[in-house]
């Protein structure tokens, strides 16, 4: 974004009345906004941008491929701490449309942020 931080987009079949926004976890992207125009960008919403890369590049490719398993059980147990947060602490509920090691992206030290979450 002009003058301010990098974000990724998404873009969903539908999205009416769900507050991403009051989604806060340290394991979940921070929800930043969205857009509701017409075409082409009805129904984009825009999330914290972690510029380290998904949890596959990291498992598969360059030096980072040699996670230590204490490394690798931190991460487990972050995303686990994510989905617990979405399943059972928000109200509604939320989910991950697809959990897997490409819609996990991880920061600096490693923390994983999960993406795609819906409702």
């Amino acid at each position: 974004m002009k003058d301010g931080p990098e974000v990724f987009v998404i873009s969903l079949c539908a999205f009416e009345g769900y507050d991403l926004a009051r989604l806060s976890h340290e394991n979940i992207a921070k929800f930043l906004g969205y857009c509701r125009e017409s075409d082409p960008f009805s129904r984009m919403l825009l999330f914290e941008y972690a510029s380290n890369g998904t949890l596959y590049e990291h498992l598969h490719h360059g030096e980072e491929a040699q996670f230590s398993l204490l490394k690798r059980m931190k991460i487990a147990i972050s995303i686990a701490q994510g989905l617990r947060y979405l399943h059972t602490e928000s109200q509604p509920p939320f989910a991950i449309s697809e959990l897997n090691s490409n819609s996990v992206y991880v920061i600096e030290d490693s923390t994983p942020k999960a993406d795609d979450v819906v409702y």
